[in-house]
């Protein structure tokens, strides 16, 4: 507005909007744009949903604009995504005196400062956080315990109150390690992408139709194989009667795809078969993060897919090695 009058009348537009549509949702990024002229504490509430992936700054403008806030979100899942060097956010940091540490993504989130503002804490393994919603309801065993172990120090509570399996569950069986120890030029192991291929393949002959299922990677070039092997045999997506195009882009990628999602199964393919690729290995398996969020977007069944000798003694990934049994690709 650039009439000084009917800008002061903008929070009264906005009450009058809140009688008829009692929530509006919007991104960080319009924020701006969309309560930019409104003045510090003119709105009531503010709720930021995963607020584990945001970065402090983006929720500056919106929290100025409000009288409370509600934040939920997860630490021990997806961190916020930065595409400026740590190197780069370092020196930002130093000169305006501000401490990386503390402020600063992609270690710190929205959801990090409102666990440490918190007055009721907890402790989860090593982290501190707020509130924390302890009862879970989705993920069946052995998701549950992996994620319970890795992430939130065994102290989950299971209350899933019966088996959600459906026709993916019912054709490929119980959760199971499938050990594939193929080659790799790349973190890309086309042996197991063929054993991806049929998993699916045995889902279409049994007539599943817009199979509930997930092909989650840590590795964005084993996402892009996956994607690439998948287009080249047009008749699986004929058979589960769904667009090729859309499918791929929701069904199969890396962690960052699946943030708040879930399925009735998730195959995850672990790629970097080969000894001289620990380092990818080390990087996937360091934080609690990757995993946590890989076997917990499956709800009733989990197929792990890549070299159980390469993986099962990497940092969180013995947690997966020991509760997920090795099993012959069905």
């Amino acid at each position: 507005f650039q009439d000084q009058a009917k800008r002061q009348l903008l929070a009264d537009l906005w009450s009058t909007l809140f009688l008829v549509v009692p929530v509006v949702s919007t991104t960080f990024a319009s924020v701006n744009k969309m309560l930019g002229d409104l003045s510090p504490g003119a709105l009531g509430w503010l709720l930021i949903d995963e607020a584990g992936q945001a970065t402090p700054q983006a929720a500056v403008g919106a929290l100025m604009r409000v009288k409370r806030a509600v934040i939920v979100g997860d630490p021990m899942q997806i961190q916020p995504v930065v595409t400026i060097p740590e190197k780069l956010v370092n020196q930002i940091s130093q000169r305006y005196g501000v401490d990386e540490t503390r402020w600063m993504a992609p270690k710190e989130s929205v959801q990090t400062l409102a666990d440490g503002a918190s007055a009721i804490k907890a402790k989860l393994n090593t982290l501190t956080v707020g509130l924390p919603l302890l009862v879970h309801r989705r993920c069946e065993e052995p998701m549950f315990s992996v994620s319970n172990a890795v992430a939130y120090g065994n102290k989950m509570v299971y209350a899933v109150e019966r088996e959600q399996t459906g026709a993916v569950s019912n054709i490929l069986g119980a959760s199971a390690w499938f050990d594939v120890n193929g080659t790799a030029d790349s973190k890309w192991s086309p042996e197991e992408g063929q054993a991806v291929m049929k998993l699916l393949r045995k889902l279409a002959r049994a007539g599943v139709r817009e199979p509930d299922v997930y092909v989650i990677t840590p590795f964005r070039v084993v996402a892009q194989e996956l994607r690439q092997l998948l287009r080249a045999e047009p008749e699986l997506f004929d058979a589960f009667d769904v667009d090729e195009h859309k499918w791929l882009e929701e069904r199969v990628g890396t962690i960052h795809t699946f943030q708040g999602k879930e399925a009735e199964a998730v195959i995850a393919v672990l790629g970097a078969p080969m000894p001289a690729q620990h380092g990818a290995r080390n990087w996937a398996g360091f934080s609690p993060n990757i995993l946590n969020v890989m076997v917990s977007r499956a709800k009733s069944r989990l197929y792990v897919i890549g070299s159980r000798a390469a993986w099962s003694n990497v940092g969180h990934f013995t947690e997966l090695a020991e509760r997920v049994s090795q099993a012959r690709l069905p």
